[in-house]
């Protein structure tokens, strides 16, 4: 759980404590599945749901919500502010076997395994793979490009994609940030089809930095 301390400290440090769903989350989520007219039985599973940012687009669609996050801490408050769904909340390493039996038909992965090498973030996948439904859709974004300017600059190198060491922008105390390039995705998502698979690079006027990053949308076969 190389993360998991990481992020509880941010969380108590009141870091990092979205609480507005984001945009790529909504569309994709309308755009490739049936959760503008779920059935009783449609359920989604949040991974690194971190504050539940996307919780209450979610509930206005389906009340099966489950989430997972490495941090007692937000997991522990997010019970409190959401009580209908608060035995589907849970602490653990995602990487490792999950708490839950359930299957779903929508996984959402906003930019939380790209915090883990990518040996970890494979065979977490593989369990995602497992526990979606026949044609059920997995959602992830921010997964950070090898394109993005602190991919060079990292202060630590774990190996070729996992870097570490940050103390400087979106990235400081986070620990362990994995980058990708086309080829380490295709070999990560070989199991599922790709529906989407998107790149995006932005830069700020007068500034040097790039922000690059990935965004994929894959189908159990």
């Amino acid at each position: 759980m190389a993360f998991c301390e990481n992020w509880d400290e941010l969380y108590r440090n009141n870091e990092h404590m979205s609480v507005w769903p984001w945009s790529e989350i909504v569309s994709g989520s309308l755009r490739h599945t049936n959760l503008r007219n779920a059935s009783e039985s449609f359920a989604i599973l949040e991974v690194g749901c971190g504050a539940g940012a996307n919780f209450p687009f979610f509930l206005t669609h389906c009340p099966n919500i489950y989430g997972i996050d490495g941090s007692t801490f937000i997991i522990e408050q997010l019970k409190e502010r959401y009580p209908s769904i608060a035995e589907n909340l849970h602490a653990c390493d995602f990487t490792q076997p999950w708490p839950i039996s359930h299957q779903f038909d929508l996984i959402v992965d906003r930019g939380a395994s790209v915090h883990n090498g990518h040996k970890d973030i494979q065979r977490y996948l593989n369990q995602a793979y497992e526990q979606l439904k026949e044609g059920g859709i997995m959602l992830i974004t921010d997964w950070f490009s090898t394109e993005h300017s602190d991919y060079e600059k990292a202060p630590e190198s774990i190996d070729k994609y996992t870097k570490s060491g940050y103390t400087w922008g979106p990235f400081a105390g986070v620990g362990n940030v994995n980058f990708f390039d086309a080829e380490l995705i295709h070999t990560l998502v070989q199991q599922f089809e790709i529906i989407s698979l998107g790149h995006s690079s932005s830069s700020s006027y007068g500034s040097d930095h790039i922000h690059a990053a990935w965004s994929v949308v894959l189908k159990k076969r």
